[in-house]
């Protein structure tokens, strides 16, 4: 369940607007044991039961088997034969209210002529707008990009995009994340240098993008940031606005590159010698050395979440730093305490809204670090 609160009486006119047109209609039968849309008056709030959400109407439609323009084009994906499923099972893996879903498609499948059976997996994501055809078109450009023999990064074969569905179709990209690879207890120094000169081609690579993320749109982001933490954390207030105010102060223009701008250990696959990208919905022409600021304070702030030790991560930090700014501009390595102090105060923020346990302290933690990275005690 979610639910938003809205100022006055909006959430009531809200709620009576989607009373009008019956949701319940579109959500499956398996998933109306509640009323799909309710109205709390005491906290002007709108409340949504998943898979039901106003923002993603055809999240619904999806949700226990394909539609049938989504089959179609996944019978097609598979090729030559005479093909249709037996058994669909969906899996919803990551949903956030209002912006996107992810559902994995596993299907038992068989060719009605050989009697040959298979299973197949993929991922279709859901999307708010025309979200979607966006990064359909970064992954196509990345796929096309990857076959044709190019170093760094590949994807997962993006399958098809439905515009009536809002709906992308994603191959599965097999592999182990970074950050699996510590809790394992595993060498993460060689992995860690394969992805910094991964994304060292990929942030210098030609790769058109339809979106830009300018320095006047970093300042906002970071100002949503300091404001969310300052009130999440009054005690801390005065120290993260002098970090936004010096984070802000020290931003320039540069020239921009492809910047995936969701960077974090856990959106890298490695599979033999295959490195893979995911979630490429924030992907934008930005400053590149945010990706590597963002995959660093992830990385940093996994102690904090993980059973893993600060020691290990250093060793994988310090191999990544090191050989991603062996093969970028020289330049480049002088705006990392900048952006590693704003990618910290980000990466703060995930753990408020995780609710996590002791999250004001692990907050504390990171603007720490924010701070330390400022003063030159980082980088």
């Amino acid at each position: 369940m979610s639910g938003v609160i809205y100022a006055e009486d909006r959430a009531e006119r809200i709620w009576q607007k989607l009373r009008a047109v019956h949701p319940g209609q579109e959500v499956p039968q398996a998933f109306l044991t509640f009323e799909p849309v309710s109205f709390i008056p005491d906290l002007n709030m709108v409340a949504q039961v998943f898979p039901y959400d106003r923002r993603l109407p055809t999240l619904p439609i999806v949700m226990t088997r394909p539609s049938p323009d989504l089959e179609h084009r996944f019978f097609a994906w598979l090729g030559p034969g005479d093909w249709y499923a037996t058994v669909w099972n969906v899996q919803p893996i990551r949903y956030r209210a209002g912006a996107r879903a992810v559902l994995l498609y596993e299907a038992e499948i068989q060719d009605a002529v050989t009697g040959r059976r298979e299973k197949r997996r993929f991922y279709v994501k859901v999307y708010r707008g025309d979200e979607g055809e966006q990064t359909n078109q970064v992954l196509q450009a990345l796929w096309k990009r990857a076959e044709a023999g190019g170093d760094g990064f590949t994807v997962g074969r993006p399958v098809a995009y439905l515009p009536g569905l809002h709906a992308l179709l994603q191959e599965e990209s097999p592999g182990t994340t970074l950050a699996e690879l510590l809790l394992q207890d595993r060498s993460t120094s060689l992995a860690a240098r394969r992805i910094a000169r991964a994304l060292a081609i990929f942030n210098q690579d030609g790769v058109a993008a339809t979106r830009r993320h300018s320095r006047e749109d970093e300042i906002s982001e970071l100002k949503w940031v300091g404001d969310l933490l300052q009130w999440a954390c009054p005690h801390l207030a005065a120290e993260i606005d002098r970090i936004i105010g010096a984070v802000v102060a020290g931003l320039e223009e540069v020239p921009s590159g492809p910047t995936h701008r969701d960077l974090t250990p856990d959106h890298i696959l490695l599979e033999g010698d295959r490195l893979a990208l995911i979630d490429l919905d924030s992907f934008a022409e930005a400053d590149p050395v945010l990706d590597a600021a963002t995959f660093l304070a992830h990385l940093c702030s996994m102690p904090l979440r993980f059973p893993v030790t600060h020691d290990r991560v250093q060793l994988a930090t310090r191999a990544f730093a090191e050989e991603y700014f062996s093969h970028v501009p020289r330049a480049w390595r002088g705006r990392l305490p900048l952006h590693y102090a704003g990618a910290a105060l980000k990466a703060a923020v995930g753990f408020f809204r995780r609710q996590e346990p002791r999250w004001s302290e692990k907050i504390a933690a990171l603007v720490k670090e924010a701070r330390d990275s400022l003063d030159g005690r980082l980088w």
